[in-house]
This record gives C-alpha cells, sequence and structure tokens, in this order.
C-alpha cells in the first residue's frame, strides 16, 4: 500500500503546488500485467502463481483502459485537480490519512531520501 499512499501524495501535493496543471490519481487495483517480475522474478513459479489469481480475481488491462481512458478526455473533469479515481473510473476520496501535514511531511521526506541517494552518488 505504500504506492497508494504515495501516488495520493503526489497527487495532492502536485495539485496544490502546480494549480494551473491538473493532476489526477488512478487506482487501478490489482491487474495483471508484469510488474511484479521485478520483485517475484520473471520466469519463476511464484510470479505465474500471483499473476494467474490476479488475472482470475481482477480486471484486465484493456477493461480498466475502456473506463478510464473517456474519463481522461471528458471536458467534465477540468476543475477537479487532485481527483481520484477508482479501478471503475468513479470518483473516490483520498484516504483519510492524507491530510495536509501528512502529505508535506511524507513529500519533504520523499525529497530528502532523493537528495540523499543524489549525494551519495557523487562521492
Amino acid at each position: 500500500m505504500n504506492t497508494v499512499i504515495g501516488n495520493e501524495a503526489l497527487v495532492l501535493d502536485s495539485a496544490k503546488r502546480y494549480s494551473h496543471i491538473n493532476f489526477y490519481g488512478l487506482n487501478p487495483g490489482l491487474i495483471k500485467t508484469n510488474i511484479r517480475s521485478n520483485t517475484l522474478g520473471k520466469d519463476s513459479i511464484k510470479f505465474r502463481i500471483i499473476e494467474s489469481l490476479v488475472g482470475l480475481l481482477s480486471q484486465s488491462p484493456e477493461t480498466y483502459a475502456e473506463r478510464v481512458v473517456p474519463l481522461l478526455f471528458t471536458p467534465k473533469i477540468e476543475g477537479h485537480n487532485g481527483a481520484m479515481f477508482n479501478r471503475k473510473a468513479l470518483a473516490i476520496h483520498p484516504s483519510t490519512t492524507m491530510t495536509n501535514d501528512y502529505v508535506g511531511a511524507f513529500i519533504k521526506a520523499s525529497e530528502e531520501l532523493v537528495n540523499r541517494v543524489k549525494t551519495n552518488r557523487l562521492k
């Protein structure tokens, strides 16, 4: 769930920081893709089992695209900077922890981590 919280924080912070650009959060849930191959091993039995289960229990990438692409091109989305949408392209509320203070602290900690990594690479 760290990626969900991170994505929400990025959307909310960016919508506030760059108000002249619209940002939207997309939360498709689990979708059968190769994204987990990095962690599970591309051709491992563990990867194949998990991806098979995900494929059986969740929507396909094609179904998600059919739902979300029209949303992203409708003029009605304008004026809803920072809005987030679920796997059915329906508007959802941010997580309850996503207060302005929490988002600010999350982004600050993330920026500090990136700067620390950059500094260590330069050494």
